[in-house]
């Protein structure tokens, strides 16, 4: 994870997931990029495994560098949703 080590504290079992998700990623399309990432947060859930914000940003941000501007907008929006989806469960 050569630039998104900037998270102190994460477990090394995240630590693990997220290092093999982003290298996963490499070798996924980019119109398959969105697909992949759902599937990988529903895999981490099924494992018990739940990452902060912070931490699906570095994810995210991984994900990106092989996104077109269009994927990186629709993405975005997509992240933008589950946020408010996220606030209105808690409140």
């Amino acid at each position: 994870m050569n630039n998104y080590n900037n998270i102190s504290g994460i477990s090394p079992e995240k630590l693990n997931l997220l290092s093999e998700i982003i290298r996963q990623s490499e070798n996924v399309s980019s119109e398959n990029l969105i697909p992949f990432f759902l599937n990988a947060a529903a895999t981490a859930n099924a494992k018990g495994i739940n990452f902060s914000d912070a931490e699906t940003d570095v994810i995210i941000n991984a994900l990106k560098t092989n996104m077109t501007k269009e994927q990186i907008s629709k993405l975005d929006t997509v992240r933008k949703l589950a946020k408010i989806i996220s606030s209105n469960r808690a409140g």
